[in-house]
C-alpha cells in the first residue's frame, strides 16, 4: 500500500506538533544542530539505510536529504552501502553508476505490502499489472528487459516476460536497489534497462535481540500480517520472518463478468543467518519459501467464461563466503538454488472444450566467484579491479516442451573502477568492464561497458554510462508448443533463435546547492535489434495457422527524468519528479503501446519524533498513453489515446509508548490509517485496485 496526503494537512500536523513541543523547541534546535554537525562521523553506523531518490554522490561533505530520521539520530547519512552497481559493497556516495535506493525506514513508513507497491510511484518506473502479477518497466522497455535479483541472485519464474514483484512482501525486505541503465557487463542477460536488487533483512549489528509484529486490514477483504525476529549471539546472527497476505478480486466495471484484478492468497517464511569467523572471513546463508494463489474470472471474445487459478510456489536458497585481506583484496563466493513451480488452470464454465491445465517447474542453480582488489598508485591513480566468473544451470519441466528444457551458461567478467583525479574537491574517474556469456542454446555474447564520473566541485556529480546488452531467448520462445484448436492456431518454439541485442546510454547530473536540497537530471536511450517477434510459418484453412518466433524486430526508447528533493524542516521532506518518454517500434513504425509519454510523481513525508506523528503521501500522474485497436473491424489498427491516470495514496501514523513510557523491551507501538488510490483511478490497461481504506498496527522491540 502506498501513502499520501495533501500538503496542507502535513502543514497542519507540523503546526500541531510544534505547538505540542514548544517548551522544548530551543533545546531541540540546539540538539538538531549538534546532530547535523556530527553527520559524517556517525554515518557508517547506518550502512543498510539509503535514500529512495538520491543517486549516489561523491562528496564527503554532502548528505542525502531523502534519508529518514530515527528519533534524534542524524537525518543525513553518508555511509550508506550499495552492492548492485559493482557487485560488491560500495558507499552510495562513491557509486560509479546511477542508483536509487528504498530504505527499510521508508518501507515501514510507506504502508506498501510488496515490492511492486514500493516501486510503483518512483520516478521513471511503471508497474504493469496482469492476471499473472505485477512486473516492472524501466526506461520505457517491457519487463523482460529488467533483471530482478534477490541478494544478488537471479530468480526463476518469469511469467509473460516479467518477474512478479508481488511475490516479495515487505516483512523480509531490508532495502531495494535500482540500477539505471545498461547492466549486462556485470549481470548478463535481461539487464538492458536496469537491475532491481531486493536485499533481504539481517539482524542489526547494534542489538542482541529484536523483532516486530504487524497487522493490517483494508476494504475488499485485504488482510496483511507479518512477524520477524532477530538474534545476535557473538559472531552469529539469525533472523526469521513470515507473513500472510489476502485480498479479494476486483472489477473496474461492476457490469462485467471478468475480474480486473486477481484474488491473492499468499504466505511466506524465510530465514537469513551470518557467521563472522574472524580474520575477515564471513559466512552467510538464506532460505525462503512462499506459496501464492491468484484467481479470477476471464471472458473471451466469443463470450466464453473461465474460472482461472494460478498456484505459484517458490523456494530460494543460497550460501556464501566473503574473505577480506589486509592487502586490499576481497574474495567472494556464492552458490544459490531456486525452484519455481506454476500450476495453471483455466476452467470453462458449462463446457470442457477450452479447458487448459499446465504444470511448469523451473530450476535455477547459480554459482559465482569474484575477486576485488584495491590499490592506490602514485602515477596510475586509485583502482578497484573486479574479476569474476558466473555459472548458470537452468532446467524446465513442462508437458508442452518439444525437446529437453536444459541450458547452461558460463560467464567470466571484469571491471576496473579507476579514480584518475581526486584532489581538492575535484574528482574524475572511469569504469571499464566487460562480460562474455557462452550459452548452450543461443551461443555467445560480449557485453562491454564504459562509464565516466566527474565531480568538478563537491556539490556537483556528473555520470555517463554506455554499454552493450542482450536478452537470451526464453524457454517458451525456444522450445514450448502451444495449441488453441478452438480458435485454430498453433505456436511452436524456435530452437534457432539468437539473443536480442541492445545499445544503451545513461547520462545524469546531480546538484546539491544547499545541504537541504538535491536536484537530478538524467537522459537515457536504448536501441534494440534482433528482437524476438511472432512470425507466420504456414496458414492452412483446414489445419489452422502455425506461428513461431524470429529475431526480426527492432525498437528504441529514450527519455528525460528530472527530480528534486527538499527538506525545509527536519520533520518535513518534499520530493517531486517528472519523466518524459519517447518510443518507436521500428518494425511497425509507430510508438510502443501503453507507455506514458509524460509522468509526474510527488511525495510529502512528515515525521515528528517528539510526538510520534507521521504522514506520508505519494502520487503519480500518467498521461499520453496510446494503444492500437481495430475499432472499425477493417483489418487495420488505429491509435487510441487513453486518458490520464492519477494515483494518490495516503498514510497517517502515530507511534506511542516510546522512551521512558514504554514497556520493558518495547521500542514503540504504532497505529496507522490510510487510503490507497484515493481518487479511484484506473482503466482497462492500468488495473489499479479501487479506493481502499485500511487500518494497521505494529509493535517493535
Amino acid at each position: 500500500m502506498s501513502p499520501r496526503i495533501p500538503i496542507f494537512l502535513c502543514a497542519a500536523l507540523l503546526a500541531a506538533a510544534e505547538s505540542a513541543s514548544a517548551q522544548e523547541s530551543s533545546a531541540q534546535e540546539s540538539s538538531a544542530q549538534d546532530s547535523n554537525a556530527s553527520l559524517e562521523s556517525n554515518a557508517s553506523a547506518q550502512e543498510s539505510r539509503a535514500s529512495v531518490e538520491t543517486n549516489a554522490s561523491a562528496q564527503g561533505s554532502r548528505a542525502s536529504v531523502e534519508s529518514n530520521t530515527e528519533s534524534s539520530q542524524a537525518e543525513y547519512e553518508l555511509g550508506d552501502v550499495v552492492v548492485t552497481g559493482t557487485r560488491t559493497e560500495t558507499s552510495l556516495s562513491d557509486s560509479p553508476a546511477r542508483i536509487d535506493v528504498i530504505s527499510r525506514t521508508q518501507i515501514e513508513r510507506s504502508g506498501a505490502r510488496d515490492a511492486a507497491e514500493l516501486l510503483e510511484e518512483m520516478p521513471g518506473v511503471v508497474i504493469t499489472r496482469t492476471f499473472r502479477g505485477d512486473a516492472i518497466q524501466l526506461g520505457g522497455l517491457d519487463p523482460e528487459y529488467t533483471l530482478v535479483l534477490v541478494d544478488g541472485d537471479r530468480v526463476p519464474g518469469r511469467l509473460g516476460g516479467g518477474i512478479d514483484l508481488g511475490r516479495y512482501t515487505i516483512e523480509n525486505i531490508e532495502r531495494i536497489e535500482v540500477l539505471r541503465g545498461p547492466g549486462s557487463a556485470l549481470y548478463g542477460s535481461e539487464a538492458i534497462a536496469g537491475v532491481v536488487n531486493i536485499i533481504t533483512r539481517q539482524t542489526s549489528r547494534e542489538v542482541e535481540l529484536e523483532g516486530s509484529v504487524q497487522a493490517g486490514y483494508g476494504g475488499g477483504a485485504i488482510v496483511d500480517g507479518n512477524a520477524n525476529g532477530g538474534v545476535r549471539m557473538g559472531p552469529l546472527s539469525l533472523r526469521v520472518s513470515g507473513g500472510y497476505h489476502l485480498a479479494e478480486p476486483f472489477r473496474r466495471d461492476p457490469g462485467q463478468v471478468a475480474t480486473s484484478g486477481s484474488a491473492r492468497d499468499q504466505w511466506s517464511l524465510g530465514s537469513r543467518a551470518s557467521l563472522d569467523l574472524g580474520g575477515g572471513i564471513v559466512l552467510d546463508g538464506r532460505v525462503e519459501y512462499l506459496t501464492r494463489r491468484l484467481s479470477g474470472v476471464d471472458e473471451n471474445a466469443t463470450g466464453a467464461v473461465f474460472d482461472r487459478v494460478q498456484l505459484g510456489e517458490q523456494l530460494m536458497t543460497g550460501v556464501g563466503m566473503r574473505i577480506r585481506t589486509e592487502g586490499g583484496t576481497q574474495i567472494q563466493g556464492r552458490l544459490s538454488y531456486s525452484l519455481f513451480r506454476e500450476q495453471f488452470l483455466n476452467d470453462q464454465r458449462g463446457s470442457q472444450a477450452l479447458d487448459d491445465v499446465q504444470d511448469n517447474r523451473e530450476h535455477l542453480t547459480q554459482w559465482t566467484v569474484q575477486i576485488d582488489h584495491t590499490f592506490d598508485h602514485p602515477v596510475l591513480g586509485n583502482h578497484r579491479i573486479s574479476v569474476g566468473y558466473e555459472h548458470l544451470a537452468q532446467f524446465l519441466e513442462s508437458d508442452r516442451l518439444v525437446s529437453s528444457g536444459r541450458r547452461f551458461r558460463i560467464s567470466p567478467f571484469v571491471q576496473d573502477d579507476w579514480t584518475i583525479i581526486d584532489n581538492a574537491g575535484l574528482r574524475f574517474g572511469t569504469t571499464i568492464g566487460a562480460r562474455y556469456d557462452v550459452d548452450s542454446q543461443f551461443g555467445d555474447q560480449l557485453s562491454p561497458r564504459l562509464g565516466l564520473r566527474l565531480d568538478p566541485v563537491p556539490q556537483l556529480v556528473m555520470r555517463a554510462t554506455y554499454g552493450w546488452g542482450f536478452r537470451a531467448p526464453s524457454f517458451q520462445e525456444l522450445l514450448l508448443r502451444f495449441e488453441n484448436p478452438s480458435v485454430g492456431y498453433i505456436v511452436n518454439g524456435n530452437p534457432a533463435l539468437g539473443a536480442e541485442r541492445s545499445r544503451g546510454l545513461d547520462v545524469s547530473v546531480e546538484w546539491t546547492p544547499i545541504r537541504e536540497a538535491v536536484f537530478t537530471a538524467a537522459f537515457y536511450r536504448n536501441d534494440l535489434d534482433g528482437m524476438i517477434a511472432t512470425v507466420t510459418v504456414s496458414d492452412d484453412p483446414i489445419s489452422g495457422t502455425v506461428f513461431s518466433y524470429g529475431n526480426i524486430a527492432s525498437a528504441r526508447t529514450q527519455g528525460l527524468e528530472l527530480r528534486g528533493a527538499f527538506q525545509p524542516h527536519r520533520s518535513l521532506r518534499l520530493l517531486a519528479g517528472y519523466a518524459f518518454l519517447e518510443t518507436r517500434d521500428e518494425s511497425l513504425d509507430r510508438p510502443l503501446e501503453g507507455r506514458p509519454a509524460h509522468r509526474v510523481t510527488g511525495a510529502v513525508n512528515f515525521d515528528h519524533p517528539e510526538t510520534g506523528l507521521g504522514a506520508n503521501v505519494r502520487s503519480a500522474l500518467s498521461m499520453d498513453r496510446v494503444v492500437f485497436l481495430d475499432a472499425n473491424a477493417d483489418g487495420a489498427e488505429e491509435p487510441q489515446w487513453l486518458g490520464a491516470v492519477a494515483q494518490v495514496d495516503v498514510r497517517i501514523s502515530w507511534a506511542f509508548l516510546q522512551q521512558e513510557n514504554r514497556p520493558a523491551g518495547v521500542d514503540h507501538f504504532e497505529l496507522s490509517v490510510g487510503v490507497d488510490n484515493i481518487l479511484d483511478a484506473g482503466d482497462a490497461y492500468l488495473a489499479l485496485r479501487p479506493r481502499t481504506y485500511w487500518l494497521g498496527a505494529r509493535a517493535r522491540y
